[in-house]
């Protein structure tokens, strides 16, 4: 039974299989040329510079043990030492020789995602957490220390409520994040206009807008409309949108809807600094600003982003970025009807 299982593995299209398991490989053929599955860790908080170094060490262990790899005639299990973030991971993969190649498949895949995720998430709270607390805590001591006019304190205590909201958003967004990742997250069926909900949006982030001195446009096409979706998910969506537009926008954010045959389409655009390819395509994922110098000053913590996505994903949506450095950003969902 064993034999003819292994007989059958051999000779199916074996990197087709490990995809549709969601599993990360690198394969090289007999001229050393490989092949490899990068999707296995989608979305997940392991950047590609850190994907890349995985299989730049596994190419040079092909190389160093390329004679004795050749001669394998049966599956083995090898460790291979991975550091990233100061934290040193031993990567397990089961090495399968193949007629004309050699897979390396990794096992405790898990394992690594774990481990990272835990490493940026106490990285994204002593960064984003430390930072209103020590406001709020500096303000306290002065306070006490101080005499202080009734006007002045207003201020100061105005300052305080503020950052205490910002700490209220980034806990609410880690906790968020552990809901997707545990996929303990219900969707609910919410009936609401799409008028009603950009108002909502709008009304909260305007007196930034009228700060920074935006030209705000609203453009529904055709009346208004209904739209069925969870609408606490999908107000946080248009919000994280809309703050990402105010904050990195110069003086100009539309904000376009309208009905589509089988769904909506939402978008939000700016006419600000915009953002090159490398980190459109990398700018939704988790944590992104801890790997990459330039979307952590542009896009902070990297879990807002990564939370729209997966608000999009959960309601069978899509969304698409375009986007130019100084031309600015156009960041356009789709909701399909329940």
């Amino acid at each position: 039974m064993v034999k003819s299982s292994w007989y059958s593995l051999r000779n199916l299209e074996l990197e087709k299989f490990l995809r549709k398991l969601n599993k990360f490989f690198v394969c090289f053929d007999s001229e050393g040329e490989l092949t490899h599955n990068t999707d296995s860790f989608g979305d997940t908080v392991l950047h590609q510079k850190f994907i890349d170094q995985i299989i730049e060490k596994i190419r040079i262990f092909y190389i160093e043990n390329r004679q004795a790899l050749k001669r394998l005639k049966k599956i083995q299990k090898i460790d291979i030492p991975f550091e990233i973030n100061h934290l040193t991971i031993k990567l397990n993969f089961l090495v399968v020789p193949l007629k004309s190649r050699i897979c390396f498949i990794l096992c405790n895949d898990y394992h690594l995602k774990y481990e990272i995720l835990k490493v940026n998430i106490i990285n994204a709270i002593s960064h984003e957490l430390k930072t209103p607390l020590t406001i709020i805590k500096g303000y306290v001591q002065y306070i006490m220390k101080a005499q202080i006019k009734q006007e002045s304190l207003r201020d100061i205590m105005q300052i305080m409520l503020s950052e205490i909201y910002r700490l209220e958003e980034r806990i609410y967004e880690l906790v968020e994040v552990s809901k997707f990742y545990s996929d303990s997250v219900s969707i609910k069926k919410d009936s609401f206009s799409v008028s009603k909900l950009i108002d909502m949006v709008v009304s909260r982030s305007m007196p930034k807008i009228e700060s920074k001195k935006i030209d705000l446009k609203v453009e529904i096409e055709g009346d208004d409309f209904e739209i069925v979706a969870d609408f606490e998910k999908i107000k946080y969506m248009l919000s994280e949108l809309l703050e990402n537009a105010i904050k990195y926008g110069r003086d100009r954010i539309v904000i376009k809807t309208c009905k589509v045959r089988k769904g909506f389409l939402l978008s939000v655009i700016d006419n600000g600094i915009g953002m090159p390819k490398e980190i459109v395509d990398n700018v939704v994922d988790l944590f992104i600003r801890t790997d990459n110098e330039l979307s952590r000053r542009i896009y902070g913590l990297g879990v807002g982003l990564f939370l729209v996505k997966k608000i999009v994903e959960y309601h069978k949506g899509e969304i698409q970025i375009y986007s130019e450095p100084n031309k600015g950003t156009e960041f356009k969902v789709f909701i399909p009807y329940s």
